[in-house]
């Protein structure tokens, strides 16, 4: 078996003498020494476009502003591509040390690869750029006349989706696979996928309803799986929420439809609820008539809509009471603070108190153990007349 002129050179160049070698070691080394060349001339490549995508990420971090995330911008897209590019260059070291002629390699299959990395170039930055420009006409249109964005937002995502999945058959087939039997394997592809995804195309399926029926939109304030939150993104496979504490919760969509769901901010107005508790011995007509008047004064407490105050329970050490009041939704937690410190300082100048739960201990004494009793002598036995 002749080995290809370009290693041929490097073994005449390395000089090493297998006469005294074992047959089989001898014929193997020239083998060794040139599978060896193209792992180490592949790893060289690989650690060279890495460092191309290192150096254009480096550039790109500073040309972008602070506060602006780099991840998923143009300059990172940049670098991902240029480790690409790098890699397709530097591709004809390892293919040579492998005896592959890569000159006509290049000019058989050079534009196909070149075609298809730009597709998913081109494909890549235009789904993003659509799906941003989507975005952002969602956000104006819900700014300027209240338009639901959310599903626009979903939409998007959809689209971004579908044109990756598009890209990515084009570039195969520009690489040289047959339409007819890409279309066979990838066929046959998906349904395993379909098999293996069960889960994923669940979700994706929940998603398509949660866009239908939206029972919330982005910017509602929600609970979802028993977490609760300000949904900020709806994709077909993810519903994203930000916590009061700025954490952000991912949940897969099938979750979010499977799970009961409670969006707090649909409705325009909120009913509050609160509960206070006074002595037995106070005046509960004049408790009534405090709770009453403080929500009545409170300006964010909507004046046209039912106040009611009543006797909810008698507990077991105090009386409780029960306010009723219709706020806005936004204010709900704000009046609810300020209805609780008003019914408090109301009721400490009415002379009306808020009981706490006591316990009363009572402690047994134990008497004094009485001293022992000396026992009595016996009487003496009745003396006898012995006078004759």
């Amino acid at each position: 078996m002749s080995l290809p002129t370009d290693t041929s050179r490097l073994l005449a160049q390395l000089n090493f003498d297998t006469s005294t070698w074992p047959a089989w070691a001898a014929a193997a080394w020239p083998h060794a020494i040139k599978w060896g060349l193209v792992l180490a001339s592949v790893v060289l490549i690989w650690l060279l476009a890495t460092g191309v995508k290192h150096a254009v990420r480096f550039a790109g971090k500073l040309r972008t502003p602070k506060d602006k995330d780099f991840d998923g911008s143009a300059w990172d897209l940049t670098a991902s591509v240029s480790r690409v590019f790098a890699l397709i260059l530097f591709s004809p070291l390892p293919l040579g040390l492998a005896g592959y002629d890569w000159r006509a390699l290049v000019e058989t299959r050079g534009p196909g690869a070149l075609a298809a990395v730009a597709i998913l170039f081109f494909a890549l930055a235009g789904a993003n750029m659509i799906a941003r420009s989507l975005r952002k006409f969602g956000e104006k249109a819900h700014a300027h006349t209240g338009a639901d964005d959310t599903l626009i937002a979903f939409s998007a995502s959809l689209i971004k989706y579908v044109i990756f999945a598009i890209a990515i058959v084009t570039a195969l087939i520009q690489l040289g696979f047959p339409a007819a039997s890409l279309a066979a394997v990838l066929g046959a592809a998906g349904l395993a996928i379909g098999l293996a995804l069960q889960d994923t195309l669940k979700a994706v399926a929940a998603g398509v309803m949660l866009a239908i029926f939206r029972p919330f939109r982005i910017g509602d304030y929600v609970t979802l799986a028993e977490l609760e939150g300000e949904v900020t993104n709806i994709t077909p496979f993810t519903t994203t929420m930000k916590q009061i504490d700025n954490k952000i919760v991912s949940l897969t969509n099938d979750k979010v439809w499977g799970a009961p769901l409670i969006n707090h901010t649909i409705q325009p107005f909120r009913r509050l609820d609160m509960y206070f508790g006074i002595s037995y011995g106070d005046d509960i007509d004049k408790a009534l008539e405090v709770l009453n008047h403080v929500a009545e004064a409170h300006p964010k407490v909507i004046s046209y809509m039912p106040i009611w105050a009543g006797v909810q329970s008698l507990d077991d050490w105090a009386v409780s009471l029960r306010l009723r009041a219709w706020v806005a939704t936004p204010d709900l937690i704000q009046v609810s603070a300020d209805l609780k410190k008003s019914v408090k300082q109301s009721f400490d100048s009415s002379g009306i108190t808020i009981p706490f739960p006591t316990t009363t201990e009572y402690r047994m004494e134990k008497p004094e153990s009485a001293a022992p009793k000396t026992p009595k002598d016996p009487p003496l036995p009745p003396e006898r007349d012995t006078s004759g």
